[in-house]
């Protein structure tokens, strides 16, 4: 299936353990609108919601290129999870969502560590394409306990699910209802204390946990923090263990709801509430290297740049290969003064991927400002050709390669 050939090619960026069993191949570009910019992962992504419903595959493609053109996206890992599942067939997505198996598939796992990726980056990205996505789910589950079905049957019977009260939700928030999904979530939440003396305790909390964190990151979307924290606490006190496996299928894991907790904090601008619930990720899970990064991040914003490298030390250990993470490292460093270290992290951060343009333009800069004149033109020059044109430096680079050329050949300006 050459979807897989896509999926696989992702997931070097995000498992390189799992790609080494296979030597995936890099898919070849879509082919844009004409006057698109082939530099911005918007203009990738946008091309690949549009195809994702009529040509998953195509769609796959181009949210692969979104997201090496702009590996900080968790959006474009999650869509590129959204398409492979799209473009499944019905015995094989069907088989992927059965989740008792106790050994996955290869393929299967590298779809798993998009998704938990995904939310790595970012565990309030918003799933813009979970309506076409359930539709093709409950497609494939009707399906395949009534294969000879037709399309006005299956369409009807689908049409019948979604309306359901209990799918309300999820639609709301599909479509960027918040206020109408926020509202349908606290229906959910009655309806299940209603039922809890009728339902096993465990799948009562779990189902209440879940439904407190989507409130939660719907709060976070809207920018109501004290709503936000007050679901993310509520999630995480029902939050039921789950061992390490299937911490990695799911996203809902306590290291992952207590970053979200510090992520509320900071924007509510309350760093010391913040810094705690990162540490508290970290005696979850002392490999979560999203922990140790923002944790950086809050030390260094205080201007303790000792410990944001400690801290941004550990997360690279744990994630050697990811260009943001080295390219957030380097410049720690460079808030240290300690511009050859950085320098180097750089280098790692354009190999781990030679399309992502931020750490060209830093590279090009400490070259301008050392006076190394060729390594600053050579740099500045692929930056330009990696950087998407509504890229703010653009135009610092244009000026600075203009004036070191100029001078280099001794013209007058």
């Amino acid at each position: 299936m050459r979807t897989w050939t896509v999926v696989m090619a992702v997931a070097a960026l995000v498992a390189p353990a799992l790609a080494a069993q296979k030597d995936p191949k890099i898919p070849t570009r879509p082919r844009l609108d004409p006057g698109a910019d082939t530099n911005d992962a918007r203009s990738y992504y946008q091309y690949g919601v549009r195809q994702i419903s009529s040509k998953p595959e195509e769609s796959a493609r181009a949210f692969y290129w979104a997201s090496r053109i702009d590996p900080s996206s968790g959006e474009a890992l999650y869509a590129m999870r959204a398409a492979g599942l799209m473009a499944m067939s019905t015995d094989a997505l069907v088989d992927y969502l059965d989740y008792s198996a106790k050994k996955r598939k290869p393929e299967y796992l590298a779809l798993d560590s998009l998704l938990y990726r995904a939310y790595t980056i970012n565990p309030f990205l918003y799933r813009s394409l979970d309506q076409q996505l359930t539709r093709r789910i409950l497609e494939a589950e009707i399906r395949n306990e009534n294969p000879s079905i037709d399309g006005a049957e299956l369409n009807l019977f689908i049409l019948r699910v979604l309306q359901d009260a209990r799918q309300t939700a999820w639609q709301s928030y599909a479509l960027a209802r918040f206020p109408e999904a926020l509202d349908d979530y606290a229906r959910q939440l009655k309806a299940l204390d209603k039922t809890k003396n009728k339902r096993n305790t465990r799948e009562h909390e779990d189902d209440a946990s879940e439904i407190h964190a989507e409130r939660s990151r719907i709060f976070y979307l809207i920018g109501n923090m004290d709503s936000a924290l007050t679901e993310m606490t509520a999630a995480m006190r029902g939050l039921s263990e789950r061992d390490a496996k299937e911490s990695v299928i799911l996203y809902e894991s306590k290291a992952m709801y207590d970053e979200s907790l510090g992520m509320i904090h900071e924007r509510a601008k309350h760093p010391d509430l913040a810094r705690e619930a990162y540490a508290h990720a970290l005696e979850e899970d002392l490999a979560y290297y999203a922990a140790h990064a923002k944790m950086a991040s809050l030390q260094l914003e205080q201007g303790d740049t000792a410990s944001a490298i400690t801290e941004m030390e550990l997360a690279v250990q744990l994630q050697p290969n990811d260009p943001v993470l080295l390219y957030d490292y380097a410049m720690t460093l460079v808030r240290a003064r300690r511009d050859g270290e950085a320098a180097t992290q750089l280098g790692k951060s354009a190999a781990a991927d030679p399309y992502y343009a931020p750490p060209h333009m830093l590279l090009a800069r400490m070259a301008d400002v050392e006076q190394y004149t060729d390594d600053a033109v050579k740099e500045y020059q692929i930056f330009l050709s990696l950087a998407a044109r509504s890229d703010p430096q653009v135009e610092l680079a244009k000026t600075r390669l203009a004036a070191l050329s100029t001078a280099s050949t001794g013209a007058k300006p």
